[in-house]
C-alpha cells in the first residue's frame, strides 16, 4: 500500500517521516559545522589526518551550541527544529568559528598533539 501525502485531515510536510515530521535544522547545523571544521582543518593542520577530524568534531560540536542553545537565548527560549531559520544558520555558523578559533587558541598555547609517548627519563 502506497503512503500518500495526507494523514487524515493532516497534510504533511515534505520532511515528514512514518507521520512525525522531522527535525531538519540540527542536520543542517552539524553539516555546515564539519564542512567549516573540514575547511578549518585544511587550511591549520597541513595534512594530519587526526587535527582535521578534531576541527571537524569542534565545528560541528559549535555549530550545534550557536545554533540551538545561543539562539534559544536569544530569542524566546525554544528554537523551532522543524522551520528553516537563516538566524539560527547564521549562529550555527558563529558557533563553529567561535570554538574553532579558541581551539587554535588552546592548541598555540599547549603546543602541538604528540603522536605518541613521551620518552622516560633517567635517573642519574
Amino acid at each position: 500500500m502506497a503512503q500518500t501525502a495526507t494523514q487524515g485531515t493532516r497534510k504533511l510536510s515534505p520532511w515528514a517521516f512514518n507521520g512525525t515530521e522531522v527535525l531538519i535544522n540540527p542536520y543542517i547545523w552539524c553539516v555546515v559545522g564539519g564542512v567549516i571544521g573540514w575547511a578549518a582543518g585544511l587550511m591549520m593542520a597541513h595534512g594530519d589526518r587526526v587535527l582535521i577530524l578534531e576541527n571537524v568534531a569542534v565545528g560541528v560540536f559549535g555549530a550545534f551550541i550557536g545554533g540551538d542553545f545561543v539562539a534559544a537565548m536569544l530569542s524566546t527560549g525554544i528554537v523551532n527544529d522543524k522551520v528553516f531559520s537563516v538566524r539560527s544558520l547564521g549562529l550555527a555558523i558563529a558557533g563553529a568559528v567561535t570554538l574553532l578559533l579558541i581551539l587554535k587558541a588552546m592548541r598555540k598555547a599547549v603546543g602541538p598533539l604528540r603522536h605518541g609517548k613521551s620518552p622516560s627519563r633517567r635517573r642519574e
